[in-house]
């Protein structure tokens, strides 16, 4: 009975009445691309780094080329991400770089898209390997990441207000977004369809990404659709280079080293599932509650929440601006770099004082106000604050433990004044269409 209702779910056509549920459907597929990103770099930095965590050399090679394999994958989300902001803005919608904070609750996604932050056991190995699975293969979800509760989400009819929608994987996801293309394209008309301002649109001219293009059609409306597909599941031709094929190779070789090395074990003891705060209901999370984890934890989600904010603000710009946007998204990107060394301290400081063999790790927690846009004339100022205020709590942390890059705290305060200068483009801009 569980196969088939399985089978049920994956050949479930996804119907697109209107423009808004279509606008619904995209913004789920960029919180679930978004939420993948997250748990692949989560796994990626729970990786061991050195012989002296208990390697040999052949194990520490092959763990090299998983990590730049994962980080690649990772980045491909990013672009998948970027891709679907653009496919929402040429229907006139805003970019949406919102998700949920982890752990995800039961039937915000389907049951078969269970996304968590869990170090790169053997099992989450396997759940990688499941969540990209191509459409319509069979394949049980992996211990440990099946949904808590069994549910459906399928709408029994059309509805006006847009309505959470039922699919096996995330490639049947986006069939049904390809199929709402086609479909109000041909029944409303293609400039009709598309009413987006194209100068919104971002494309590897400014975030460098192959394959970032601007979606002002239906025959590039339904090129970024194939991208994504094509990265995940791989195409009918080819899966040698899709995410799918990637994550086989990766389960293929861990199981071999455990056969080899019963005790094999690639990652570092880092917690599942982190919380930043203490829940005020049951949760599988742990508290990361010991001071020097939690004062990390607390700049990693800082600097993180201040790239989604600098990302939205240049997806948001159109009309003279491009200066400002390059400015604006070129910042984002340098955060990276600092989440990244900052996540791999926390996986090197112990998590909770009652768990004291395990350690923390990056939870990528929003508050709510983290993508309020702020206003235009004001923006400039507000983001370089933030970025000097995350500046300054580096340079403390820098000093009271292990972090090795000393440049961090230069580069936020490197994008406030960046940013400070941004305000004078603004001034010339201001009252340009």
């Amino acid at each position: 009975m569980e196969s088939a209702s399985k089978m049920d779910m994956d050949e479930r056509q996804i119907i697109v009445n209107d423009r808004e549920q279509l606008i619904y459907l995209l913004t789920e597929a960029a919180e679930i691309e978004h939420g993948l990103m997250c748990s692949y770099l989560y796994a990626n930095w729970s990786l061991k780094e050195r012989t002296d965590e208990g390697l040999t050399e052949a194990q520490l090679l092959a763990i090299d080329s998983w990590r730049d394999s994962m980080q690649s994958v990772a980045m491909e989300e990013m672009l998948h991400l970027a891709l679907v902001n653009n496919l929402l803005m040429s229907l006139g919608s805003p970019p949406h770089f919102m998700r949920p904070n982890f752990p995800i609750a039961p039937g915000y996604h389907p049951s078969s898209i269970v996304v968590r932050l869990t170090p790169f056991t053997r099992e989450t190995a396997e759940h990688f390997v499941y969540l990209e699975r191509p459409e319509g293969m069979e394949q049980p979800q992996t211990e440990g990441f099946q949904a808590p509760v069994a549910y459906e989400r399928y709408r029994g009819r059309p509805r006006l207000t847009p309505t959470a929608e039922d699919y096996g994987t995330v490639s049947h996801l986006y069939r049904g977004i390809e199929d709402g293309f086609r479909r109000l394209s041909s029944e409303l008309g293609e400039k009709t369809l598309f009413i987006g301002d194209l100068q919104t649109q971002v494309t590897s001219e400014v975030l460098r990404f192959e394959g970032l293009i601007a979606v002002t059609n239906l025959e590039n409306a339904l090129l970024a659709i194939t991208t994504i597909i094509e990265q995940g599941e791989g195409s009918q031709s080819n899966h040698d280079d899709s995410h799918y094929n990637r994550f086989c190779v990766i389960r293929d070789e861990y199981d071999t080293f455990l056969a080899e090395d019963a005790n094999f074990c690639p990652h570092r003891s880092v917690v599942s599932d982190p919380a930043m705060f203490r829940s005020v209901v049951k949760q599988e999370t742990v508290h990361v509650s010991e001071p020097l984890a939690a004062h990390v934890l607390d700049a990693a989600n800082a600097t993180y929440g201040l790239m989604l904010r600098l990302l939205a603000s240049g997806f948001s710009l159109s009309g003279g601006k491009s200066e400002i946007r390059r400015i604006e998204i070129k910042s984002a990107i340098s955060m990276m770099s600092v989440i990244k060394s900052l996540a791999g301290l926390l996986t090197t400081l112990a998590a909770n004082a009652n768990r004291p063999q395990e350690t923390a790790g990056m939870n990528f927690h929003l508050p709510r106000a983290t993508l309020a846009l702020p206003q235009r004339e004001a923006g400039s100022t507000l983001l370089a604050e933030r970025a000097d205020e995350i500046g300054h709590t580096l340079a403390a942390l820098i000093e009271e433990t292990r972090l090795a890059d000393t440049s961090l705290a230069r580069k936020l305060h490197s994008v406030a004044e960046a940013l400070r200068a941004n305000k004078g483009i603004q001034a010339c801009t201001t009252g340009q269409p």
